[in-house]
């Protein structure tokens, strides 16, 4: 077991930050990865220094948060983070992809998207991969790593309904 640590990522205006629990879980809470450069910090680099691999090299967070979807909270998301399954990972690739092995993620939080609030393309990926993951739930029940989901809360007229299972089985907190 280890000590519990939080690292706050210097990302300006937005937020990203990561617990480290004492089961040595990692919990991503938002991100805001921007190109790295002049007065922009290499915030990806720093985050990739404080991750585990996998026993197939890839880099991986065991939980990601989306507190809200605007777009200096989720920049960098298709960028850096693998989604889709797992089974289409590229291996080859120079500079590995995070996978995100468990999302918590909140449908309400896209009912901001509106005619004056527009989703950015990577709240919009974020989305993509929710409703992915969770029609693999659906489907198959229990996904493996890089499959789970955990809805927090429930939506409007019953789209959650049957969810609550996956909200007991989260591993990164036991």
């Amino acid at each position: 077991m280890g000590t519990p640590k939080i690292t706050f990522y210097p990302v300006g205006n937005g937020d990203m930050t990561l617990l480290e629990l004492e089961s040595g879980a990692r919990v991503l809470i938002d991100i805001n990865i921007r190109q790295a450069g002049e007065g922009i910090r290499d915030v990806a680099k720093d985050l990739r220094s404080n991750l585990a691999i996998d026993a197939k090299g890839r880099p991986y967070v065991d939980a990601m948060v989306l507190s809200h979807p605007d777009q200096d909270h989720c920049r960098g998301l298709e960028e850096q983070f693998h989604l889709g399954p797992l089974s289409d990972y590229d291996d080859t690739a120079e500079t590995k992809k995070i996978v995100i092995r468990e999302m918590w993620s909140s449908p309400i939080i896209f009912r901001r998207a509106s005619v004056n609030h527009t989703l950015s393309d990577d709240a919009k990926a974020w989305n993509k991969e929710a409703r992915r993951r969770v029609a693999q739930f659906r489907e198959n029940g229990i996904g493996a790593n890089g499959d789970r989901i955990l809805v927090l809360g429930e939506d409007a007229d019953g789209k959650t309904d049957g969810l609550s299972a996956v909200a007991f089985i989260s591993p990164v907190l036991v």
